[in-house]
């Protein structure tokens, strides 16, 4: 790997972390390897383990159109459906304001490898987990 890589791939990893992963409708907001104790309640209240959150928006980290962003957000909410999931929309806020939020799902009682799959799935550099009692990890998915 060249110092070019080496440098976006840090890059991409500090953009990841300083992300807020939203879902404005529960009133959840995560935080990389911060506890949220509204995202606790919410999980115990719902009966619910394990936790991800997804997007397919702009594979690889490469830009895509809206439309065509939109489109692959459709499929993989057909997909979360198929697989008899519980979800709800949210967003990848990033803390840069160059960059723009991803639609993405915050898909209930998934595992991790079945999160890890369908981020592999949608071409996603990574995912972000949970569990009851744990706190948001980042999970790359090479």
């Amino acid at each position: 790997m060249d110092d070019n890589s080496r440098n976006l791939d840090q890059q991409l990893r500090e953009a990841y972390l300083a992300t807020t992963y939203e879902v404005k409708q529960l009133s959840i907001f995560l935080k990389i390897g911060e506890s949220n104790w509204h995202m606790e309640e919410f999980l115990v209240d719902n009966n619910v383990f394990t936790w991800a959150f997804i997007s397919a928006y702009n594979p690889y980290s490469k830009d895509f159109s809206l439309l065509e962003n939109e489109k692959r957000h459709t499929q993989l909410v057909s997909e979360v459906k198929k697989m008899d999931l519980v979800f709800a929309e949210g967003f990848g806020v990033p803390a840069n304001e160059d960059w723009k939020a991803e639609k993405s799902l915050l898909i209930l009682d998934i595992s991790k490898e079945d999160a890890i799959t369908l981020g592999k799935r949608w071409e996603q550099n990574a995912i972000v987990w949970g569990r009851l009692g744990g706190e948001p990890e980042l999970v790359f998915m090479s």
